[in-house]
C-alpha cells in the first residue's frame, strides 16, 4: 500500500526545515543530520555526532582507497568525514538539489581532504552506478525514507562488490503489529518526518538475506540515542509556542509545525517501546 509520501514531500521537508536543524544541530560545523551516539563520557551533541560517524564507519571497515556510497547524505557531513579520516573515495547522494549544493560548497572548503568526494542528486533505490561498484554502502537515518525498503536493499546488493559491506543505522518498529492507537502514534511520527513507514527490523533483515546480504550485526542502540530523544522532547513545548507565534506573522508554515510535533511523537514512541534504534551490518555473499 502506498503511503502517499512522494520524493517531493521528502525534499520539501528537508529543504524547509533545514533552518530548525541549523538552530539545534550544529549544521554549519558538523553537517550531520542524525541522533548521534552517546557514550558514558559524551558531554556534547557535537561529540555524539562524531561518535555515530565513527561507529558506522568502523562497522563498514573502511580502508584507504575504498569506494563508499553515502545513501542519503544530507548536506554531506559524514561523506566528508569519511574522505578526511580514511582517505576513501566517497559518493554522497541525496534527493535534494539544495542539500547537494550545500554539500558541494562544504567540500570546496575542505582543503585538508585526504580522499575524494562526489555529490549528486539521486534516489538510493535506483542509482546510475555500475554493478559491483562499491566496497561499502551506508545509510544513517535515511533508509526509513524508502517507500519500499526492499528496493533500497536490492539496489545496495547490486552496487556492492562481493564481500562488500552495508551498514544501516536507523529507526525500526519494535514489533511487526501494533494496536490501532500505537500504530496511529508511530505513523504520526513517520508523517511528521516525511517517512512512508518504519519497518520491523526482523522483516528488514529477512529481505536483505533473500537478496544475498548476510547479516553480521544487528544491535539495539536505543540507549545510546536516548539523550537526543530527550533533548528533542524538551524542545517541544517552547518550540510549539514559538512556532505558533511566528506562524501568526507568516514566518512559519504547517510543515514546520509538523516537524515540531515530531519531537513529541518520537519521545512517546520510544517511551512505549514501539520503536528501536538499531545498527545493522550486512556483507554481500561472494556468490550473490
Amino acid at each position: 500500500m502506498q503511503s502517499g509520501i512522494s520524493e517531493q514531500d521528502i525534499v520539501a521537508y528537508y529543504d524547509q526545515c533545514e533552518r530548525d536543524y541549523k538552530l539545534l544541530w550544529h549544521l554549519d560545523d558538523q553537517s550531520a543530520l542524525h541522533y548521534g551516539y552517546w557514550k558514558h563520557d559524551t558531554r556534547l551533541l557535537r561529540e555524539a555526532l562524531r561518535n555515530m560517524n565513527d561507529l558506522v564507519l568502523e562497522h563498514l571497515e573502511v580502508k584507504e582507497g575504498n569506494r563508499i556510497l553515502d545513501a542519503g547524505c544530507g548536506v554531506g557531513g559524514t561523506s566528508l568525514y569519511t574522505a578526511l579520516k580514511y582517505k576513501a573515495e566517497v559518493f554522497g547522494i541525496t534527493l535534494s538539489q539544495n542539500q547537494m549544493n550545500e554539500a558541494q560548497k562544504k567540500s570546496l572548503q575542505k582543503v585538508n581532504l585526504k580522499g575524494t568526494v562526489d555529490f549528486s542528486v539521486q534516489n538510493f533505490c535506483n542509482t546510475n552506478f555500475k554493478n559491483e561498484f562499491f566496497d561499502g554502502v551506508f545509510g544513517i537515518e535515511s533508509i526509513c525514507h524508502a517507500e519500499n525498503k526492499a528496493d533500497f536493499l536490492a539496489e545496495a546488493a547490486r552496487v556492492l562488490k562481493p564481500g562488500g559491506r552495508l551498514v544501516v543505522a536507523d529507526f525500526f518498529k519494535s514489533k511487526p503489529l501494533l494496536d490501532l492507537e500505537d500504530e496511529k502514534l508511530i505513523q504520526n511520527w513517520a508523517n511528521s518526518w516525511a517517512v512512508p513507514s518504519f519497518s520491523f527490523h526482523e522483516d528488514f533483515i529477512q529481505i536483505a538475506e533473500k537478496l544475498g546480504l548476510e547479516v553480521e550485526v544487528d544491535k539495539d542502540i536505543s540507549l545510546n540515542v536516548r539523550k537526543t530523544i530527550n533533548r528533542l522532547y524538551y524542545c517541544f513545548f517552547p518550540g510549539i509556542i514559538c512556532h505558533s507565534v511566528l506562524r501568526a506573522f507568516g514566518r512559519r508554515n504547517k510543515l514546520h509545525g509538523q516537524n515540531v510535533w515530531s519531537t513529541y511523537y518520537q519521545y512517546h514512541c520510544f517511551r512505549k517501546n514501539l520503536s528501536t534504534y538499531r545498527i545493522m551490518k550486512f556483507v554481500k555473499k561472494e556468490n550473490a
